[in-house]
């Protein structure tokens, strides 16, 4: 069985800039392409994510140390998902 559908591992890749492939439920890795950008030659980002076994949401952070996380979520039909939904296991660094 899927866990994310088409739209959510697009969503994925946008953001984390590598392929979903573990059918995990939650993970983190360190990225050399944020935002899926494969010209950055800068430090990497780390980037981590939690799928919501109930819902199939996708909630995921990408973060770095010289700047504030970024916090992104979508449903399974790819719609943005709410605040309070992404702030129930990422919160936001100013």
């Amino acid at each position: 069985m899927e866990i994310l559908t088409q739209i959510q591992k697009e969503k994925f890749l946008s953001v984390s800039g590598m392929e979903y492939t573990t059918n995990e439920l939650k993970g983190h890795f360190s990225t050399p392409y944020p935002y899926n950008d494969r010209e950055w030659n800068l430090s990497p980002w780390y980037f981590s994510y939690v799928i919501e076994e109930n819902t199939g949401n996708l909630i995921c952070e990408l973060d770095h140390r010289m700047t504030n996380n970024r916090i992104h979520g979508w449903d399974k039909l790819g719609n943005e998902l709410p605040s309070e939904i992404l702030q129930k296991y990422f919160t936001p660094h100013f």
